[in-house]
């Protein structure tokens, strides 16, 4: 079966549509909001905004601190910096690296001095011992002393604005990957309904030969005739260039063992979509020239007529 050319590919390059799951992502931080609503009234005293800081239940402490940063308008990157000041200027550490916010919030959960450093720093802003040394305009939204901003944390449109922009949740980019995933896997499963019901696939399985995780192997990582992996940006970012890397070095080890296993030959079929892709087509190339064929979801015909040519049907 013929490949289809780059322009067609990129030209079907799109944003992923699907409203029921665009709805599922945005409703998932109802719970959370409600759990803020509900609880906001503790936020000004420092006792109480610590054991919410500090201890799992309905949301872990994890989530309440990207919570709370995110109402305060500090952000996460900020807050590493932050800390990174703390552990500098305060604890007098060495270090090369900062912490990211679980190790974070994992200190505030069995650092006491820690914990109250970053407590008094949150309720009182530049009047902390911490906030003395942190610009104003980061600390502009630091309002928990303030009644009007504790009612605005008590009503669920504003605080599920404010969830949703910084995607407490998960980022959206990331989810729309995994749900691209459930797209193709749907189409093997509609394949395998209406086609060959003697269809089988494994799903990120370590394949020795590539020494990585591959997203789809058909029929079996122990007997691969079809690699998938999969790919969306909305975005454009390095990491495309370093992704075009990867499956190029990929593509090339497939080649050597292909030339030496004519009867064994494995498929590399890369499903790449997202508008980012069209912002950088240089990478996009790379990658069409480092695979047998390419689809995304507005192809996923492809998908079904390289099975069609290379999966035996019986």
């Amino acid at each position: 079966m013929p490949k289809i050319t780059f322009e067609d590919w990129k030209n079907s390059m799109s944003f992923m549509i699907d409203d029921e799951f665009d709805n599922s992502f945005l409703n998932s931080i109802e719970p959370l909001t409600r759990f803020i609503n509900d609880n906001c009234s503790q936020f000004s005293n420092a006792n109480q905004l610590a054991d919410f800081l500090s201890s799992d239940g309905d949301f872990s402490a994890l989530v309440k601190l990207k919570a709370l940063v995110s109402l305060i308008g500090l952000s996460e990157e900020r807050l590493k910096r932050v800390v990174s000041l703390v552990r500098y200027r305060f604890n007098g550490e060495e270090f090369r690296t900062e912490w990211d916010v679980k190790r974070i919030s994992k200190t505030i959960q069995t650092d006491i001095d820690f914990r109250e450093l970053l407590i008094e720093f949150f309720i009182g802003g530049r009047y902390s011992r911490i906030g003395a040394e942190i610009p104003l305009y980061y600390m502009r939204n630091f309002k928990l002393t303030d009644p009007e901003f504790i009612s605005d944390l008590a009503d669920f449109k504003y605080v599920e604005r404010i969830l949703n922009d910084n995607e407490i949740q998960g980022k959206y980019s990331n989810e729309v990957g995994a749900h691209v995933e459930r797209i193709i896997q749907s189409r093997l499963e509609l394949y395998k309904t209406n086609i060959n019901r003697n269809l089988q696939y494994e799903i990120q399985k370590e394949f020795p030969l590539l020494n990585k995780n591959i997203d789809f192997l058909i029929p079996s990582v122990d007997a691969p005739i079809i690699l998938i992996e999969s790919s969306y940006n909305i975005t454009t970012g390095s990491g495309q260039s370093k992704r075009a890397d990867q499956l190029v070095e990929l593509f090339g080890i497939l080649m050597k063992h292909n030339a030496n296993h004519r009867a064994n030959r494995i498929i590399m079929l890369n499903y790449c979509d997202g508008f980012g892709w069209v912002g950088r087509q240089n990478d996009l190339h790379r990658i069409y020239d480092a695979s047998d064929f390419v689809f995304n979801q507005r192809t996923l015909n492809v998908l079904d007529e390289v099975l069609n040519e290379y999966y035996p049907n019986s």
